[in-house]
Order: C-alpha cells, then structure tokens, then sequence
C-alpha cells in the first residue's frame, strides 16, 4: 500500500507560500488535501499549517489567516533600507523578544482552537521542537504507536506554540513546568524526521514511501566577499544573516538526502527569491510587497507542479483511517 507523507518547512512569515501552494493544490484535489496523506509534519509556521490540516482545516482557510493576521504577528513595515535602520532594529529587542505571544495566539485558535488537543486530529501529525528545560530535541506526535502515552493529551495550540518560538522573535513557550523554543533550531526541514517515523513505528517499507515537502522560499542563501571576514554578532544577526544561513543549509542538506533515499518518489516545492524579492522577503516582514511576493510565488510553483504525475497521483491517494492508541 503506497504511503504519502506531506512535510513542511519552518520560515516565520515566508510560511505563507507554503500555505498558498497547499491551498492550490488542495483546489484541484479529489478531496481535502489532508486526507491524501498518512502522515504530516511540520516545523515552526509548517507546523501551525500541518496542525491546521490534520485538524480539518481547509488550505484556503490556514492561508486567509495568514494574510488577515500576518500585520499583527509581526510587522507590515518594508524591512529597513540603511545601515542604521538595521541596527537601530536590531538594538530594539536586545533585551526581549521582539513580538508578543498573543496576536500569534489568537490566529493558531482561529485555525484549530483553543482547547482542542492532539488526540482530536484525524491524521497521524509529528511536530519538532527543542525541550529546553531538558537540553534536547523533542518531537510531539499524535497516539499512532502504542509507546505514545503523553502527547495526545496536550492542547494543540500549546505544541504549534512551542513549535514556533523562533529564538528572538517570540518569547519561549511553556507547556506545564517545560519551557520550548522553535523546531527549526535542529529541523527545519523535517522530511528525514519524518521518514524515521514512517519506518520505525509505523512500519512501513521505503518502497512504498513517497514525500512532498513544501518549502518557504529560503532554500539558498549565500554571503558576498564585500561582507569581510570578522564578523561581530551585530554583523551575523544585520539582514538575518545567521538564521537564512542555519535554514539554507539545513534545507539544502535534507533535500540532498531525501533525493538519495526516496528519488523519483521525493517532491520538493520550493521558490528561490530574486535579489529584487531579498529585499521585501523577511522571516518577520508582512508587508503587502511581501504578501503579493509570497502568493506570486505559490501560484507559480502550483502551476510548475500541478501536470507533476507523481503529484497527481499522490493527490488521487486517500489515506486508510489511521490508528490511535490512548484516546
């Protein structure tokens, strides 16, 4: 029996690409996209929408919420255009995190929630992030293997929000006496993590595994000589130099991977910025620049993949009713 894994990239607001591509192909699709996948994973903003998915949440729906609310969560302002506008942005949270919880908060319920928990989604789901209160990786996962005894009972808001605490951006996240932070630190692309599952505990043989994974727009990133060499914290953090650098890198190493494990049964969707774009596509900028930018995007890839016979085929797929233990 084929098994389709759909996996999703962390990338702050950039994850509103990822939510339109899914929207345009869940348009053309037989039946609600989540139900063409046996199991779903999702980093930092790919987790939110995986949630949202699992949790019957139309595509179209999770993309709306995005684009009503992105201002709030985080800014619409063009990002800054001089030397002096970085660092005086920069200086701003020195000492905080520079966007609260709530606006974030309020969107999450508008797609799953606020007391709905794990043990209530209708696919199997597995989400990263890190325990820091532990000092380790951490994946929440529904109840689809019978060891998993905890995390059914946790609120899904709490684990998009721990998923999401991107370190800077959004304060740490605490789900009872443990504090969390972003998925993306150690996964942002958490296609392998999700290849492990599908063979560890649930079994299922790599012959009959085939993965999307839908990316955020910043799978390349690279420095110019003109930067120097001897870079102060300041200088890595101007332009979010070391967090694109951490995400490309990571990205761009998994793909490498999946293309040797899985390769014709592997699709990775993604869009490379135009220098033109770097400039308006932030992890933080919602600019309406940024949003056209993003949904221009998404509709190019939708249109690039869509004749994809792989992906039709995967999109024709409906999952067997999945299988919770604990509930």
């Amino acid at each position: 029996m084929p098994f389709n894994i759909l996996s999703l990239s962390g990338g702050g607001y950039l994850g509103l690409y990822s939510a339109a591509v899914l929207a345009e192909l869940e348009a053309t699709a037989p039946h609600p996209i989540a139900e063409s996948f046996d199991l779903i994973a999702g980093t930092s903003v790919g987790g939110i929408i995986a949630l949202g998915l699992a949790a019957g949440t139309p595509a179209a729906t999770i993309r709306d919420a995005f684009l009503d609310r992105g201002a709030e969560i985080f800014s619409d302002r063009p990002p800054p255009r001089t030397g002096i506008g970085e660092k005086l942005e920069l200086f701003s949270n020195a000492n905080s995190a520079k966007y609260r919880q709530q606006p974030l908060r309020e969107t999450i319920e508008a797609i799953v929630g606020a007391e709905r928990t794990l043990g209530d989604l209708h696919t199997p789901v597995i989400i990263p992030a890190v325990n820091l209160t532990k000092g380790q990786p951490q994946v929440f996962k529904t109840a689809h293997h019978e060891t998993f005894v905890r995390d059914w009972r946790l609120k899904i808001l709490d684990v998009a929000l721990a998923t999401s605490a991107a370190p800077t951006y959004f304060p740490i996240h605490r789900i009872g006496g443990e504090m969390f932070a972003d998925g993306g630190l150690y996964a942002n692309s958490p296609d392998l993590l999700a290849i492990h599952e599908a063979e560890h505990f649930l079994k299922q043989p790599i012959g009959e595994i085939s993965l999307v994974s839908i990316g955020t727009t910043t799978s390349k990133f690279s420095f110019s000589n003109a930067v120097g060499e001897d870079l102060g914290w300041m200088a890595w953090m101007a332009g979010q130099r070391l967090t694109s650098t951490m995400i490309a890198s990571q990205q761009l190493s998994v793909d490498y991977m999946m293309r040797h494990r899985l390769g014709a049964a592997y699709l990775r969707i993604d869009q490379i910025q135009s220098k033109e774009q770097e400039r308006q596509l932030r992890l933080d900028s919602a600019s309406p620049a940024a949003k056209n930018d993003l949904l221009g995007l998404a509709e190019a890839s939708a249109r690039e993949v869509l004749p994809n016979p792989t992906l039709r085929e995967m999109l024709a797929h409906r999952a067997a009713p999945a299988r919770f233990y604990h509930k």
